[in-house]
């Protein structure tokens, strides 16, 4: 028996840019993000500097699994340096 885990596909809008992440809907949103941002190439920043937002603007908890945020497939979500990081 195969155990396979529950895949949705993700749309990250960085820099104006979209990049389509394949995610487990059990993972922290944050193994997503760091995803996004290597596929990217925003790598010079840690995934700790990044915000999540939902299409209406709702910051995401990147911590939390992506199940208990809601995130349906096919979701755009935005992905923004947050305010004053890195100094």
């Amino acid at each position: 028996m195969v155990h396979t885990e529950p895949l949705i596909q993700l749309i990250f809008i960085i820099n104006g840019a979209n990049f389509a992440v394949k995610a487990n809907i059990n993972a922290p949103l944050k193994e997503a993000v760091a995803q996004a941002l290597q596929e990217s190439g925003n790598s010079g920043r840690p995934p700790s500097d990044w915000q999540v937002r939902d299409s209406n603007g709702v910051l995401l908890d990147v911590n939390r699994k992506i199940e208990e945020l809601g995130i349906a497939n096919g979701a755009r979500l935005f992905l923004t340096l947050a305010v004053g990081a890195g100094g």
